[in-house]
């Protein structure tokens, strides 16, 4: 529900100061007024989407009458569908009475309902792999999925499109430390010593977890002090590039299909209380769907099928459709720099605040898990992180990077659909401690 590519409509707007930004870097406003908010809002109250809703009874009436797990897996998937689009709308709707602050946390949390609620159900049953499998799942959808259908629609009638190249290396650049910091517990145990003989060689569990709650810790800090960069030390660099995006804004073409996007753009579609319960409805009803998901995933979906696939590439997809296509849109709309610091912004919420909060989470509960991830899921994690940076890095992009984005993201969907099953079984320790 990423509403960080807003951008304001109104003339000569005054530059905010450094505490009026937001909880991740490069999203100058938030409301009613921006791209995200008014494409959420036209797609989220589609006919075709509205009639989904539908779904979300069929969904839970399936799971506690015990319907076949297949039927009871897909009819959940679909409801999520509705369901994020409530809770992304509900968020923006609330964004003009919350404040920056309480805004962005909220985006950053229950904007990655799918991936938190998902995470905290598959802890509690013991399935931490499961939330393994969605976060780099909704990672690789943002990175190659999302960001190539942006050049690619966006750019197939232009020579070239062009985006802030100082920010986007800096947030590309701390996307690839944190994806290594990510995988090192897999790489510490697939590759613990030269020493094969000794018992000190061996990784146990027990240093994996250590290990985890290091990284994660470290990994909450680095997001408070890259919010110190952001808002003080170097918050003149995100003034500069906020006041070129409200410059392009000015231009009464961009003004004029905004408009045709929404009309009654100053019109909101709740009002903060109704949005207010929109949104815990909405998490609830998304809370018993994910429990239902996550009890019925453990069954093949498809003959020869394994449980990575499912996981991997649907639940993300289609559980985060609704953002995906609000990105493009505006994307095609001429935001494309917004679009790109969106994806970038979208990935940071979940390895610098998501995933370490559900590790201590763990951690705090009892329940043993770390950020020990399949060695598969693992490598194309950090493979997709490094195409991601080096297409951006340059600030220019075309279709055919685009295209090259959408082919790698269809490969690692083949790959995943036709790799050896991942257990969902309770985390089996490596040596016990």
């Amino acid at each position: 529900m990423e509403d960080s590519s807003g951008l304001s409509a109104e003339p000569n707007p005054p530059t905010p100061s450094p505490t009026d930004r937001g909880f991740l870097p490069t999203e100058p406003l938030h409301g009613r007024l921006n791209p995200f908010h008014m494409a959420i809002v036209r797609i989220g109250s589609h006919p075709f989407l509205r009639a989904l809703t539908g779904l979300v009874l069929l969904g839970f009436v399936s799971g506690i009458l015990g319907w076949p797990r297949q039927v009871v897996f897909w009819l959940n998937l679909g409801a999520l569908v509705p369901l994020m689009a409530l809770i992304t709308i509900a968020i923006a709707e609330l964004s003009h009475t919350l404040g920056p602050y309480l805004h962005e946390l909220l985006k950053a949390t229950l904007g990655n309902s799918v991936e938190l609620i998902v995470g905290i159900v598959s802890a509690q049953m013991g399935q931490g792999r499961i939330f393994h499998s969605v976060v780099v799942g909704s990672i690789l959808c943002y990175s190659l999925l999302v960001l190539g259908s942006c050049f690619l629609i966006s750019g197939y009638d232009k020579e070239h499109l062009t985006f802030d190249r100082t920010l986007t290396s800096i947030m590309s650049s701390l996307m690839i430390m944190v994806c290594i910091a990510l995988v090192l517990p897999g790489v510490m145990v697939t590759f613990p010593s030269l020493d094969t003989i000794s018992i000190n060689a061996v990784v146990t569990s027990h240093e994996v977890r250590l290990v985890s709650y290091g990284i994660a810790i470290i990994l909450l800090m680095l997001l408070a002090t890259f919010l110190l960069f952001q808002l003080k030390t170097h918050a003149a660099l995100f003034h500069v590039v906020e006041r070129t995006g409200r410059a392009q804004l000015d231009d009464p073409s961009i003004e004029g299909r905004m408009d045709e996007l929404h009309p009654d753009h100053h019109l909101g579609v709740f009002t903060p209380r109704l949005a207010g319960l929109a949104l815990l409805a909405g998490v609830a009803c998304l809370t018993v769907c994910v429990i239902h998901l996550v009890n019925s995933v453990n069954v093949s979906l498809e003959r020869g099928t394994g449980t990575s696939f499912p996981i991997l590439v649907w639940v993300p997809l289609l559980g985060n459709v609704t953002k995906y296509v609000t990105i493009v849109v505006i994307s095609r709309q001429g935001h494309v720099e917004a679009a790109v610091r969106t994806i970038l912004n979208s990935v940071l919420r979940l390895t610098l605040l998501v995933t370490p909060a559900l590790v201590l989470m763990g951690w705090s509960l009892g329940q043993s898990v770390s950020l020990q991830m399949d060695n598969f899921e693992a490598t194309m994690l950090f493979l997709a992180a490094m195409v991601m940076s080096h297409v951006i890095h340059e600030g220019r992009a075309n279709y055919f990077d685009g295209l090259m984005l959408c082919g790698t993201y269809v490969i690692t969907g083949v790959a995943f659909y036709v790799c050896p099953n991942i257990s969902t079984t309770k985390d089996v320790a490596i040596v016990n401690a």
